[in-house]
C-alpha cells in the first residue's frame, strides 16, 4: 500500500470513531487507487462479488445491514464514490462529471479484477455502475435496481428536451443559492434525506453519519455536482451517456435481474419503475409501499431475505 493509501486508512478510521459508529460499521477499511484519488471500500466475504453502489449524499454506511446481513456466504464490496464518505474529496466541483465517477469505479473493479459480479444501485450507483458494466460487459451477472435511473429518459411520456425535475432539485441546481444551500448549509444530507427517508426514527439514531462525514463546504463538492449533473436534454453529457452506453447495455443484458421499489419516493416517480419493468421484463419487482428513496434505510429486513434468495438463484 502506498503512503497515500496508509494516510487515507488512517484518516477512515479516526473519522468512524469520531462518528461513533464502529460498532453499527464494523469493518475494514480498504483503498483503491483511482483517476481522482483514494476510494474507499469495505471488502467482506467470499464467493461471487456482490458489488453495492451508493447514490447522493450517501456512502457505504447505506449499506451497512445488507454488508452484514449477506457476507457469510457472499463477497460484499461497497465502496464510497470520490468526493463521499470516507473517499478523497476534490473540491473542484467541475471535476466531479458521470464519465469521470465511472472510471474511478472501473479502477476499483479492474484492480480488484471483480468477475461475475452481482450489481445493486441505487440513486446515482445507477448509470455509474451500468457505465462500468457497459465497457466491461463480460465482467457482470446479475443486476439489482433500486430507485435509480439507467437510460434517457427516465421514464415514459417525460419530454427528453426538457425533463422537469422536482422543486428542491431545480432550486438545487441553480448558480448562488444552490451553492449556499447545499455546499455550505449542507441542505442535502441534512434536510433532504429527512424527506426521503420514510423511517424517521431510524434515521435519527444514525442521521450523523451521513451529516458529519462531511466536514465543511470544501467536502461537499460531489454533493453539489450530482443535481447539476442530472440530465435535462438530450445534449447533455449525462444523457449521452444514457443514451449512448447504459441504454444499450441493458438492452442487450442477457443475466438475471431483479428490482426493490420504494413507491412513496419523493424523487423519483412511479412511472420510473413501469420504465425499469419495460426495460427487464424478466424481473422479479418488490413494492415497498412505505419505504422512500432511502429505501436501504427504510425496508433493510424485507430487502436482505429476498436479496439473498435472488443471490442464491
Amino acid at each position: 500500500m502506498t503512503e497515500a493509501l496508509q494516510t487515507a486508512q488512517r484518516r477512515a478510521q479516526q473519522m468512524v470513531r469520531k462518528l461513533g459508529i464502529t460498532d453499527a460499521y464494523p469493518f475494514d477499511h480498504h483503498f483503491a487507487q483511482t483517476p481522482m484519488g483514494a476510494m474507499h471500500y469495505v471488502d467482506k466475504g467470499a464467493g461471487d462479488p456482490v458489488l453495492m453502489l451508493h447514490g447522493n449524499p450517501t456512502w457505504s454506511f447505506l449499506y451497512r445491514d445488507f454488508i452484514s446481513g449477506l457476507s457469510d456466504s457472499h463477497r460484499v464490496i461497497a465502496p464510497d464514490h470520490i468526493g463521499f464518505g470516507l473517499s478523497d474529496k476534490p473540491e473542484n466541483e467541475t471535476s466531479y462529471t458521470i464519465d469521470a465517477h465511472i472510471r474511478n469505479l472501473e479502477a476499483l473493479v479492474t484492480d480488484l479484477d471483480l468477475r461475475n459480479i452481482t450489481l445493486v444501485m441505487q440513486d446515482w450507483g445507477g448509470p455509474i455502475g451500468l457505465g462500468m458494466a457497459s465497457r466491461h460487459p463480460d465482467r457482470i451477472k446479475n443486476i439489482v435496481v433500486m430507485n435509480t435511473f439507467g437510460f434517457y429518459p427516465p421514464a415514459a411520456g417525460m419530454d427528453p428536451e426538457n425533463l422537469k425535475l422536482p422543486t428542491p432539485l431545480r432550486v438545487m441546481r441553480k448558480p448562488g443559492i444552490g451553492d449556499f444551500i447545499v455546499r455550505r448549509l449542507g441542505f442535502f444530507e441534512r434536510t433532504v434525506m429527512k424527506l426521503a427517508t420514510a423511517d424517521s426514527a431510524r434515521l435519527k439514531s444514525v442521521h450523523h453519519a451521513y451529516k458529519d462525514v462531511f466536514e465543511g463546504r470544501e467536502d461537499r463538492a460531489g454533493v453539489m455536482a450530482f443535481p447539476r449533473l442530472i440530465p435535462t436534454r438530450t445534449t447533455d453529457a449525462s444523457a449521452q451517456i444514457l443514451i449512448n452506453e447504459t441504454g444499450p447495455f441493458l438492452d442487450n443484458f442477457t443475466g438475471r435481474a431483479r428490482i426493490f421499489w420504494g413507491m412513496n419516493d419523493p424523487l423519483f416517480p412511479v412511472a420510473a419503475l413501469d420504465a425499469w419493468e419495460a426495460r427487464l421484463p424478466n424481473a422479479k419487482v418488490t413494492r415497498l409501499p412505505k419505504a422512500k428513496h432511502y429505501l436501504q434505510e427504510d425496508a433493510p429486513d424485507a430487502i436482505i431475505p429476498q436479496l439473498r434468495a435472488f443471490l442464491e438463484g
